[in-house]
């Protein structure tokens, strides 16, 4: 074999190899970057996977841990008229269950605790009348459970048939009372469970019934 052929041949064999080297290396940059593509997409599914979780995690705490009196029904007030605003009304309860009223209700939502007798409580029996459900919640509560409460306004499809609002005559060692017309019920703590039992027994159910859905709890 001539020298030349010999040195051709070599600098072919040294391309040859420099050329394996390449791929290697692109094969191995390669598998990093899959590497990296396949860890990223897996954080980001469990991300997903735990904030799904948590937003169709229950509101609370559970039923037994939620320091809630039995469901009262007091004997409704002898009238349930409209009565002019500006009228101050004397109720049976605190918060009223029953009894005349303003003429127009409240708007459903969740009030802050800044709002403390805005709108005044002969508004909000406008509701309980249309089968609305009304969370009193004293001003000064624990900020979870305030928290609680309006998280569980935020999660709700059907936050139309419900009120929060702050109110300073809730029943000593409780932070709220949820009612209906003609029952009540007060919690220590927010339980959605509870809430939702609630919810399916009374709302819907007042005696003027002007469009406010029945309520199911989800599955």
């Amino acid at each position: 074999m001539s020298k030349k052929l010999e040195e051709k041949q070599k600098r072919r064999q040294i391309e040859d190899e420099r050329e394996a080297a390449r791929k290697r290396a692109g094969r191995k940059r390669n598998f990093l970057t899959w590497g990296v593509v396949v860890v990223v997409a897996s954080l980001v599914v469990v991300l997903i996977a735990l904030e799904k979780d948590k937003e169709s995690a229950p509101v609370g705490v559970d039923q037994t841990a939620a320091g809630c009196a039995e469901i009262e029904t007091p004997e409704e007030m002898p009238t349930a008229n409209h009565v002019d605003d500006g009228t101050t009304v004397q109720y049976s309860t605190t918060p009223p269950t029953s009894g005349d009223h303003w003429i127009d209700p409240a708007p459903s939502g969740f009030n802050p605790p800044s709002s403390v007798g805005d709108p005044p409580t002969e508004r909000f029996v406008h509701n309980l009348e249309h089968g609305e459900i009304v969370f009193w919640y004293r001003p000064d509560a624990p900020q979870t459970v305030i928290d609680d409460l309006e998280g569980y306004f935020d999660n709700t499809t059907t936050a139309v048939a419900i009120l929060g609002q702050p109110y300073e005559g809730v029943p000593s060692t409780y932070n709220f009372t949820m009612t209906a017309w003609g029952a009540s019920q007060s919690c220590k703590e927010v339980s959605e469970d509870t809430i939702n039992a609630f919810r399916e027994q009374f709302q819907n159910k007042g005696p003027e019934q002007i469009g406010v859905p029945p309520f199911s709890a989800p599955e």
